[in-house]
C-alpha cells in the first residue's frame, strides 16, 4: 500500500479538510486517507477536530525539517527503531562494501547469540534482490563459490535499512515510504537470478 503521509501533511499545511477532501485532493479513496491520518495522528503530526483534519505544532515541525516521513513496520517515523537488529547492521554492511556475500554478512555481523541468522539474511537478500536493490554478480569458479552481491546505487535511498515483512510479503523503504509487495520463490537466495 503506497504511503500518502507526506502528501497529506502538505495539503493539511494550507487549510483544515475533511476526510473526502482529501481523498478527492489525492485521486485515493476514504478508507487509504482514513489509514494515513491514524499513523499520523498517532504521531502526534494530524489532529481530528469538528469532522476535519488539522496539522499539529509537531506536523508544521515535520514538515519544515523537510525530513521525509516514514510508515515502516512501526508505522510511523522513528528511524531509531530497529538499528540494532541484525537486518539494519548488514543494510549498513552493504552500504559500505563493493561486493558481498552471504558468508561474508554471516562472518561480519554475527556472534552466536542470533537465532538462524543465515535463514533470516537469506530471506533479507531475496527480498532486497526481488526490490531491485541488490544486484547479483556473476558467479566465480564456475559457481563454485557462494553467490556475490552489491547494492544497486541507483536504487540506495537513504540510511535506515529496508523492512522486510515475511508474513506480509513486503519490503517498505523508510526512506522513502515505498512498500514492495515480493512475489512467494522457490529459489534460495544462493539461486537468485543474475541482473
Amino acid at each position: 500500500m503506497a504511503w500518502y503521509g507526506n502528501a497529506i501533511l502538505t495539503l493539511l499545511a494550507d487549510c483544515s479538510r475533511t476526510k473526502q477532501e482529501l481523498a478527492d485532493a489525492l485521486g485515493i479513496k476514504p478508507p487509504a486517507v482514513c489509514d494515513a491520518c491514524k499513523r499520523l495522528r498517532a504521531n502526534g503530526y494530524v489532529q481530528w477536530h469538528n469532522g476535519y483534519w488539522n496539522i499539529t505544532d509537531k506536523g508544521w515541525q515535520m514538515l519544515a525539517s523537510g525530513q521525509p516521513l516514514k510508515s515502516g513496520p512501526g508505522k510511523g517515523n522513528s528511524p531509531a527503531r530497529g538499528r540494532s537488529t541484525l537486518r539494519a547492521k548488514a543494510w549498513r554492511a552493504m552500504r559500505m562494501l563493493e561486493g558481498f556475500s552471504l558468508d561474508d554478512l554471516l562472518t561480519m555481523l554475527c556472534d552466536g547469540s542470533e537465532g538462524d541468522p543465515s535463514r533470516n539474511l537469506t530471506d533479507y537478500l531475496r527480498a532486497l534482490v526481488a526490490a531491485g536493490y541488490l544486484m547479483p554478480l556473476p558467479r566465480r569458479g564456475n559457481g563454485r563459490h557462494p553467490q556475490r552481491y552489491r547494492l544497486r546505487r541507483d536504487r540506495y535511498t537513504g540510511p535506515d535499512a529496508p523492512a522486510w515483512n515475511k508474513p506480509e510479503r513486503t519490503l517498505t523503504d523508510p526512506n522513502t515510504g515505498e512498500v514492495f509487495r515480493i512475489p512467494r520463490k522457490r529459489d534460495s537466495v544462493e539461486e537468485a537470478p543474475h541482473a
